[in-house]
């Protein structure tokens, strides 16, 4: 049945009791133009990303730029790191030679006390362990500084005493006092040396 209409009764009443919802409101601008509502899609989103991405777009050569540079530093930095961890063994090393050469100095003297001569084998045993002990770290980069005959080198020699002579040239090591060494680049122990020079008037 047709509702009939009651006196005086307004027309937005009857919309809301028909159970239609009122249309979505269209926005006007200053000069009453309707302006249609815009949607945005995510593919809308993508496209415009990607449009900031291609290549020439402004920014992308400092970002390259920027990427270069954090890739040199680093490279830089683990080169130092290498050379640090280096310089470190090779210190942890020569510092345990320098703490073995006081043990190498006591096996040459007792070869020298001993003249060559012992019973049992003695002289001969502490022979080949000294040997096997010079062998050992030779290897590992140890080099003796044996300078006797040789011009005084103040860098890797210290003079204990001088001599005087005239039968050698002045400044000359006439006596190895101790002998020195080196690890590698690196000094552990001058060699003590007695120098001669010339023969006062």
């Amino acid at each position: 049945m047709t509702r009939k209409e009651t006196p005086g009764e307004k027309p937005e009443n009857r919309k809301e009791e028909s159970g239609h919802e009122n249309p979505t409101p269209v926005e006007k601008s200053d000069d009453n133009e309707i302006v249609e509502p815009v949607e945005i899609t995510v593919e809308d989103l993508e496209d415009s990303a990607e449009c900031k991405a291609t290549p020439g777009a402004p920014g992308r050569e400092e970002l390259l730029d920027s990427l270069l540079r954090l890739k040199a530093d680093f490279e830089n930095y683990r080169k130092r790191m290498i050379k640090e961890q280096t310089r470190i063994l090779e210190t942890a090393e020569a510092d345990l030679i320098r703490k073995l050469l006081p043990v190498i100095d006591n096996l040459e003297r007792a070869l020298d006390h001993a003249g060559g001569k012992s019973e049992g084998g003695l002289y001969e045993g502490v022979e080949m362990v000294l040997s096997q002990m010079l062998e050992i770290l030779g290897r590992e980069g140890l080099e003796e500084i044996d300078p006797e005959g040789e011009p005084f080198d103040p860098e890797h020699h210290e003079a204990m005493m001088v001599v005087e002579t005239d039968s050698c040239p002045e400044d000359q090591v006439v006596e190895v006092v101790q002998k020195g060494y080196r690890f590698g680049n690196m000094l552990i122990r001058p060699a003590m040396v007695k120098v001669s020079c010339a023969v006062k008037s």
